[in-house]
């Protein structure tokens, strides 16, 4: 198993409400020596206890902890995809919806929030909204509801109360739709919860291009779930089995990357649809949720937390070009949000204690002078 901790952070496995002693001033051992009160010293202890352990997260020092936005228990709640869009974040909250298209009646809420974490407008939907991206070109939003079967898509122009319901085509896999991304002016979508075949293989398409005209849509296959690739770790042909297309993002070249969550790996896809497609797939430790590349040495990521009810923000320095990532509560180990070498494969877990760790974005820090 690829599943490595990075010796310097074993503390990361701790979870609940235990600090290890890795992380200066956070601990609730009764042996601990208090610093006197109204003190310098107790004004930075104060600090670093509340950017590095917080709602039951524990973050390292470099790794910057705040709560950027709570639902609205019972309004809008268990918040999943987070998009960023100029100076607006989108979020998705599932509410109490589920995701098999079995009752459209239970909504789910796209908020747009400014930067700083103020709500401009709320949005309804049908279903268990699971993916959303902003059309670069025309800044509405694209939401797609259902992704284990009977999906939905929505179009929100932001400047409408109404969003436009968009009729799908039947779906070649017989799952849903889950997230989408838009590279080169064309948008492409995860075609998630696939039928297998009696080997347990997908042999159906696992991504494809989503075109809209009007107020329907075509899909046109991109990638198979079967298809061949290139494995990057062991550096050799492989073929592929998509059994859980989920989240997509772009890499620094602008590549696609799909995660395959229950899979565990990274499916990037060189030239989609293209007669010189490339597909490379990079195996990794545990299972991943959304996946983004820091786009800057230093920014902040935004983590949805459906768990805790909780968007937090992440400020980080690194290199540009780093992979980071969450775990899902249900892959085995508890939630964390942590980071990706390609070239190995190895994860390392670095914020942990998540309850639900859904959606992530990185936003990267504004260029002196900007």
């Amino acid at each position: 198993m690829l599943f490595r901790m990075n010796p310097k952070r074993r503390w990361a496995a701790v979870a609940g409400g235990t600090c290890s002693l890795a992380i200066a001033g956070c601990t609730s051992s009764p042996s601990a020596t208090p610093t006197p009160a109204g003190s310098s010293a107790a004004a930075a202890t104060q600090a670093n206890v509340t950017a590095q352990y917080l709602d039951g997260v524990i973050a390292p020092p470099g790794w910057t902890l705040s709560v950027w936005a709570r639902g609205g228990p019972g309004a809008y709640y268990n918040p999943d995809s987070v998009e960023r869009d100029g100076q607006d974040i989108w979020v998705t909250y599932q509410n109490a919806s589920v995701k098999d298209g079995s009752n459209n009646s239970k909504l789910s809420t796209i908020v747009e929030y400014t930067l700083d974490g103020k709500i401009t407008k709320m949005w309804s939907v049908p279903g268990h909204s699971d993916g959303m991206r902003v059309d670069p070109a025309t800044h509405k939003v694209w939401v797609t509801s259902n992704e284990d079967g009977g999906p939905l898509l929505n179009i929100i122009d932001p400047a409408s109360s109404t969003p436009q319901p968009i009729t799908l085509p039947a779906m070649p896999h017989g799952g849903g739709l889950d997230d989408l991304v838009f590279v080169g002016g064309t948008t492409y979508v995860a075609l998630s919860n696939p039928t297998v075949n009696a080997g347990g293989v997908n042999v159906f398409p696992a991504l494809a291009k989503l075109t809209v005209t009007g107020s329907s849509a075509t899909l046109t296959p991109v990638l198979m779930g079967n298809a061949p690739a290139t494995d990057s770790v062991a550096k050799a042909p492989t073929t592929l089995n998509l059994t859980d297309p989920d989240s997509l993002t772009t890499d620094l070249n602008g590549n696609i990357v799909l995660v395959s969550q229950a899979d565990s790996a990274l499916i990037t896809i060189q030239h989609p649809g293209a007669s010189n497609q490339t597909v490379i797939k990079t195996p990794v430790g545990n299972q991943q949720d959304d996946t983004v590349f820091a786009t800057a040495p230093a920014g902040r990521m935004l983590v949805a937390d459906a768990g805790k009810n909780i968007i937090f923000s992440i400020a980080w320095s690194g290199s540009t070009g780093t992979v980071l990532t969450e775990a899902p509560n249900d892959s085995g180990v508890v939630g964390f949000v942590g980071t990706i070498d390609l070239s190995t494969g190895f994860i390392t877990p670095v914020v942990v204690g998540m309850g639900k760790p859904t959606g992530l974005i990185f936003i990267p820090n504004a260029a002196p002078g900007a």
